[in-house]
């Protein structure tokens, strides 16, 4: 009798022993996840505010008052139709076309 109850004290106890290290083990890996997103989070959070300082400074009336007197001096010229793209792929196909283009061109001049 004494000895059954021993037996089963010692394999409880071994079961209770392996589980609490399996949970440990866990633990600790979740704990390492959790510290690896609070420094991600803390770079992302000090970029955010490094942005809003460059963002405040560069809307600010001073600054832009100052950017204006100095681009004042600047003739601008219009831009044409033709340089203006209402979505990347009408780009793209410009510039296909250029290249095509150029690349004729280059042909014929060997030719000739």
């Amino acid at each position: 009798m004494f000895k059954i109850n021993l037996i089963i004290s010692i394999f409880i106890f071994s079961i209770l022993l392996s589980i609490t290290s399996a949970i440990k083990n866990q633990t600790r890996i979740i704990e390492k996840n959790i510290y690896k997103i609070d420094r991600k989070i803390a770079v992302i959070k000090k970029d955010l505010h490094e942005t809003q300082l460059d963002y405040f400074y560069v809307s600010s009336p001073g600054h832009l008052s100052k950017k204006i007197q100095q681009l004042a001096v600047i003739d601008y010229v219009p831009m044409d139709f033709s340089r203006i793209y209402f979505n990347y792929k009408d780009f793209i196909d410009s510039q296909k076309k250029i290249t095509i283009l150029k690349i004729d061109n280059e042909k014929k001049t060997k030719k000739k």
